[in-house]
This record gives C-alpha cells, structure tokens and sequence, in this order.
C-alpha cells in the first residue's frame, strides 16, 4: 500500500530528541513519502533525528498545534493532487515513544483489515469540560485514512475550514472531535488496534485509555507506543505507565534509554511555583540521610511509586493535620527531622506548595527542602 506520512514535532526548546529519530527511522520503514512539520522555526539541536529519514521537513510556528500542522502541510504544502495518488495517509505526532513491536507487524496487520481509517485506542463516549458532548471515537495521536476518504471532497473541505486552534481543548474539539463525526457521518467504517486485542478492559465513559490503561494496552493489545502524558507524575495512571514502562525494559526490545533521556531533559511540571528536575532529585536523595515526601495524595503517591522504580527508599508520607488511614505516614509537627535529612513537596498546587513549604522553613533549612 503507497503510504503518505505527516509527523509534528514541537518542543520547546527547538530541540529534536534521540527518541524521535528512532521512531522516523521505523515510520520510514512503512511510508513511501515522509513529511516532518516542525512546530518552531529552527532546530537549535538534533536534526540528524530528522534528517536521516525525512523526505521533506516544513517549518513553521506553533499555530494551531500538531492540528494546525497537519493542516498546513495538507493544505498549504503538499496539496490534495499529489495526496491523491497515496493509497493511505497517516498522520501522527511527537506525543507518545515507540515503537516498542516493528511498525512493518503492526501496518502488515492493518492492511488485512477492511476499513476506511484506523488508529491506535479509541476513546468511550464522554463530555468536554463538562459541556460539550462527544461519542466513542479514535484518539487523534496515530490516525490512518485510506484512499476512499482521501479522495473525498467532504474530507478536503474539513481540512480546508478548520479553523487554526487557539488552545488545547479547542484543538480536541474542532480536529479530534469535528473530524472523527465527519467520518461518522459520512458512513466510512473505521477501527483501533486496541479494539482487535483479545483482552477486553472495561473503560468508563471520560475515561482515557492511554492515560489509565499503559500497560494493558502495550502487553496485550500490543499497542507499539506509550504516551509521554502517562508518565506525568500529576495523573492517576502514572502506576499503570509506569508499570508499562518496566515490561517494555524486560522485553528488551527497545532501549528505554530513549525515553529516560527526554524524561530527564524536560523535567516534570508540577506546578506554577515548582517543576521536579530528575537530574536535581537525583542529587537531593543521595545528600541526604533520610527522604520524607510530604504530601499523600496522587503526587505522592506517584512519586513513591517512582521511588520504587529507582531501587530508593522514603522514611515516610508526611502530612499537616491528619493521616486517616494512611500507612506509612506521620503528621509533620511529630514527626523527627534531623539535620541531613531531605523533605521533597509533593504537591499539586502552587497555593498548597507555598503553604507547606513557609511551614517546613520553620524547622528546617532551605538545602532540606525540594523542589
């Protein structure tokens, strides 16, 4: 099958990183023609990442997200004539690592499926932001359309009035949304790999798959990616990613390397008033004698669960007022802090932060406190 592939980058910091590159270099395995937007005007570091694999790279700004980009490439550069001749058009983005299966296993077992489009997981019925209603559709990370739809007037115009988002739920909303009620609509016959797997987990209607099922969804649905967003320390599925994580580094398969390195070079937001720097923690854990996290709740929590992951160790959950039933855990003002002992804020608010960070300062120094 002649294939087309769209690929959107951004970062922040115009850089392309290592885990990118492996991915090109298995996309190119199964694409005829690969196109690279890059959301930024220059690449500061890595372009060999796109480079060796790109057929042709476009740079423009962040206008519209990875939505906006696809719809700039397809519109404004590539044009729907030479489109026309692809028997399949792929578009996905920077969002997620992988593969972790050979991308020639995973389009060779696509290509037995008959149907207009494809994706990865699809999503169950929900609501946005408590608003706007939505069904069950295919997540908009790893989308395929093939030859019917492509040379469909419906499809172009989508492309051609969406209008450029100005934010990230407008971005869900008018592409993810707007664009899998089209296909909807207009009779096309679309599936996810997620749903050939012989493994069924119930998902809950607002629930999102990649976000709370990782794991599940790499082992034995066998998908080939992992959502960067999954491994953020401020969501409820960050155990169940992490999870997915180690099974991914059992197989062996793909050097996980590529992940930790992105990981440690951007950090994880925590908040306004805080981001954790791994390469910071690291050297707060091993100067100091013991480690409280301060905090019980999902940061916590997650960050335990991360402790966990590295081999280290924690004295204790520390709390302000009442432990409940919480093991593991001491109110702060009993609790023993000695002068080579480290207490990490694990928090998810900047008010919270401030508040318990002014509390600790009164018992300990500023070098005892992270982040």
């Amino acid at each position: 099958m002649k294939r087309l592939g769209i690929y959107v980058i951004y970062d922040c910091e115009n850089i392309v990183d290592d885990y990118i590159g492996y991915m090109l270099q298995e996309l190119r395995k199964v694409v005829d023609c690969l196109v690279v937007v890059c959301n930024f005007k220059e690449i500061r570091s890595g372009i060999q990442n796109i480079n060796d694999y790109a057929d042709r790279i476009y740079y423009r700004d962040n206008t519209g997200f990875d939505a906006g980009a696809y719809k700039y490439a397809l519109c404004c550069c590539i044009g729907w004539s030479e489109i026309s001749a692809y028997e399949e058009l792929v578009l996905l983005n920077d969002s997620f690592y992988g593969p972790f299966y050979p991308m020639r296993n995973l389009f060779a077992k696509m290509d037995k499926i008959s149907v207009d489009y494809w994706g990865l997981t699809k999503s169950p019925a929900g609501t946005l932001t408590g608003k706007y209603t939505y069904g069950s559709h295919i997540q908009s990370f790893f989308l395929a359309f093939r030859k019917p739809i492509l040379d469909d007037r419906r499809f172009r115009n989508f492309w051609e009035s969406m209008p450029y988002p100005k934010s990230f739920l407008q971005a869900v909303r008018v592409f993810e949304l707007a664009c899998n009620k089209l296909l909807d609509e207009c009779g096309w016959n679309g599936t996810a790999l997620s749903d050939l797997s012989q493994h069924k987990y119930h998902i809950k209607a607002n629930e999102n798959p990649y976000m709370l099922y990782s794991y599940e969804l790499v082992r034995y649905a066998e998908i080939p990616v992992l959502k960067r967003k999954s491994l953020d320390l401020r969501f409820q599925g960050f155990s169940n990613a992490l999870k997915a994580l180690k099974y991914i580094e059992d197989q062996g398969g793909y050097n996980v390397q590529l992940i930790k390195k992105h990981i440690l070079r951007i950090g994880q937001p925590l908040h306004e008033k805080a981001k954790l720097d791994f390469y910071r923690l690291d050297k707060f854990y091993y100067s100091h004698t013991r480690i409280y996290l301060y905090g019980a709740g999902i940061l916590g929590k997650n960050l335990a669960e991360y402790f966990d992951y590295r081999g280290w160790s924690f004295e204790c959950f520390l709390v302000t007022d009442s432990c409940h039933s919480l093991n593991n855990c001491e109110i702060f003002d009993n609790a023993v802090i000695a002068e080579e002992d480290g207490i990490i804020i694990a928090v998810g608010t900047k008010e919270a932060y401030v508040q318990i960070k002014d509390l600790i300062k009164k018992r300990c120094t500023e070098k005892q406190i992270f982040p």
